[in-house]
């Protein structure tokens, strides 16, 4: 049998020993705020390839239910040490397992940028927040051939994330890199209580009296002098042009079509320097998300919702982001899939980078 084929089984078993309700809506502790989908867990269970033995570290214990789907993974001969910068989940965590009888898994509250050294060595690494990069703290606490599993910043613009898995050499390096889709929330040194605005790479943010937040993140931050990202988010927030955009036929359609542009726009705009790629955001009673370019005298993004929003309409941001739309259509609006990793050393770890695959340029 194949080893996808053998994860992939593992993975099943685990979500039939493992009641999600239990821990996503108990009848006495009740839920919490925000938690992962489905599908998304057991896709990026699969990626990690967890298997029984392994001592597994799993940064972001959120509602405790992924902790135990991986304690079923790795076994009796394994290990979970699931680490969260919340306490209250981590305290509401360790209720739940306790009424199931979970014993081979261990909760600590921590900044999961830092690992769990008094616990290390790992042979596996899952994030279930998204770092900017991976810390070079992860590496050092992973054994030689272990995997790194995480969603990842892809771009320095809010929101533009992915999914990246490596391996771990016996020097301190990683290497086989793949990349892959993931929508999953910051992972920031303190505990996140506005979930609809960005942690990292936030340039500029409106409160407004009636409770809606607005906020801009740039690529061009520090690269022009005089040009002030607060314009450009007040460009954004009073478009003075705006227009339909055909996306896809339902919301479901909509929302892929835009992520799969926004990742087409991070490969093929990382070439230049200092990159104009831009994010945009609002959250309160209107949630909107943008992605497209600005150069702090122009603005342009395109919407979730299909709609291309402009300081203009001969903005020269609008026509750059009609000119990635028409090419992202013409080449079959590619996505994640479509990109390259690469991945850079830095002084706290390693980033990841993207860039087109040559046959979508």
């Amino acid at each position: 049998m194949p080893e996808t084929a053998i994860i992939d089984d593992a993975v099943a078993r685990a979500v039939a020993a493992v009641p999600r309700e239990h821990y996503t809506d108990h009848p006495h502790l009740g839920g919490v705020p925000q938690a992962t989908a489905q599908f998304a867990i057991e896709r990026d269970l699969r990626r990690a390839g967890v298997r029984p033995g392994m001592r597994v570290l799993e940064i972001g214990t959120g509602t405790g239910y992924t902790g135990a789907l991986l304690t079923e993974l790795v076994g009796d001969d394994g290990h979970v040490v699931s680490v969260d910068i919340d306490p209250a989940l981590v305290k509401r965590a360790a209720k739940l397992h306790a009424e199931r009888g979970v014993a081979n898994l261990t909760l600590l509250v921590g900044d999961g940028h830092l690992g769990a050294p008094d616990h290390a060595p790992f042979d596996a690494i899952l994030g279930w927040a998204t770092p900017t990069h991976i810390p070079h703290a992860w590496i050092r606490q992973a054994r030689p051939g272990a995997i790194i599993s995480t969603p990842i910043y892809l771009a320095p613009v809010a929101r533009t994330v992915g999914h990246i898995r490596a391996r771990v050499t016996g020097d301190g390096r990683l290497t086989e890199p793949q990349l892959g889709g993931a929508v999953y929330v910051d992972m920031g040194p303190k505990v996140n209580t506005s979930l609809g605005i960005p942690m990292f790479y936030l340039d500029a943010r409106h409160d407004s009296p009636d409770g809606r937040i607005a906020w801009v993140s740039v690529a061009w931050r520090g690269h022009h002098p005089g040009h002030d990202p607060v314009t450009t988010l007040r460009m954004l927030m009073n478009p003075a042009h705006a227009e339909p955009v055909a996306l896809g036929d339902s919301d479901e359609e909509q929302a892929i079509a835009w992520r799969d542009f926004r990742a087409y726009c991070a490969g093929r705009d990382n070439t230049h320097t200092p990159s104009s790629l831009t994010a945009y955001g609002t959250a309160g009673d209107v949630w909107i998300s943008g992605i497209g370019f600005s150069s702090g005298k122009h603005a342009a993004v395109l919407t979730a919702d299909g709609r291309f929003l402009a300081n203009r309409s001969d903005s020269p941001a609008l026509a750059k982001l009609r000119d990635h739309f028409r090419d992202w259509q013409l080449a079959g609006r590619p996505g994640i899939d479509a990109l390259q990793p690469r991945l850079i050393p830095i002084s706290d770890g390693w980033q990841v980078r993207v860039t087109l695959a040559h046959a979508t340029r």
